[in-house]
């Protein structure tokens, strides 16, 4: 199966969308929770139509404009709503499995979480409660798969099955994230259910192209991503030292690229480097300190009376304020 972009893809892997009324309410019948899988449909298709129309804007090129602002935030609006309702219902009922919401419901559960990136922590969460479905035949391999490179390239850790790429529908230049243990990617892939498309011919529809390394190739791309890291780490200290916050934040930018080395620290670091600078890419920085609290680094409200951090707060008081409420909900869900 081919399809023209990654938001489309993620969406066919979760549900059906040309699927009868008449075998939806039939399932609906059949599970333990009709109720509860009739809400959960809904909020996909939400998700969904608010998507469809976002990827479609960014292929006729009108991401600068002030509608497609505007249906940018809406849709991070539907999906804290979304990812609220959802932390509520796993909480109370466990994960959304087949017998309790229906096989619609479940892969649509699936999609929402792995739409609530703004607190990976529930994310991660849910990683365990799907892989337990998963091994009980009551949800799909393939969408444990989606959501495990999710939760790890979310905390700058390798992903396994090649599922994540840097272009966000063609926001940004694409590449995948950094693979473990590469060469045998595709093999992985197929063991998990993903046999509609390889990784070479998901990497041209998101419009770049990938090959699948050798084994000994493998070692030396990961060999070269440590040295990178390792060079642009050493370059983004001494910048930091020298009071040289411009270059620290480009080496920052870097570090924070290579997925398997970073860490806990090299976020914190790298948005502060970006506050200091005063960067054009501040927006990132609050992505980091999330990161950051992805993998564990529970600081945030220390950082809330450092002055190095003054510009990261007045550049968008609306951002820092989602900061403080993302913080409060990893709190609760690590």
């Amino acid at each position: 199966m081919k399809i023209s972009n990654i938001l489309l893809l993620s969406f066919l892997l979760g549900i059906s969308f040309t699927a009868l009324n008449c075998s939806a309410t039939k399932e609906l019948q059949s599970v333990q929770l009709p109720e509860i899988a009739k809400e959960i449909r809904n909020m996909r298709d939400a998700d969904q139509k608010n998507r469809i129309k976002w990827a479609g804007m960014i292929r006729k090129g009108k991401k600068d404009t002030e509608k497609f602002k505007k249906l940018t935030k809406e849709l991070i609006a539907i999906d804290k709503k979304n990812t609220a309702r959802m932390r509520e219902i796993i909480s109370e009922h466990g994960w959304p499995s087949y017998d309790l919401v229906g096989k619609r419901a479940s892969n649509s559960a699936w999609l929402l979480v792995q739409h609530a990136d703004r607190n990976p922590s529930f994310q991660a969460k849910c990683l365990p409660l799907l892989k337990a479905a998963v091994d009980k035949e009551q949800s799909k391999a393939s969408n444990y798969a989606y959501l495990y490179d999710r939760v790890h390239v979310a905390k700058g850790e390798k992903q396994l099955y090649a599922t994540q790429s840097s272009t966000n529908n063609g926001l940004f230049k694409g590449q995948f994230y950094a693979i473990e243990d590469e060469s045998n990617v595709q093999v992985r892939r197929e063991a998990m259910g993903i046999t509609w498309s390889t990784v070479e011919e998901d990497a041209k529809e998101m419009g770049f192209n990938y090959t699948i390394p050798t084994p000994d190739e493998a070692i030396q791309r990961a060999k070269k991503l440590v040295a990178d890291y390792e060079m642009n780490l050493s370059l983004a200290k001494k910048a930091m030292h020298a009071q040289d916050y411009v270059t620290a934040a480009k080496h920052y930018l870097l570090v924070t690229q290579t997925n398997g080395s970073v860490t806990t620290q090299d976020f914190l670091e790298a948005s502060r480097a970006l506050a200091l600078s005063q960067h054009a890419e501040i927006g990132k920085a609050y992505g980091f300190l999330i990161k950051a609290m992805a993998k564990g680094w529970d600081g945030f409200y220390d950082i809330k009376t450092d002055l190095d951090y003054t510009y990261l707060k007045e550049a968008s008081p609306e951002d820092w304020s989602d900061l403080l409420v993302i913080a409060e909900e990893m709190k609760l869900d690590r």
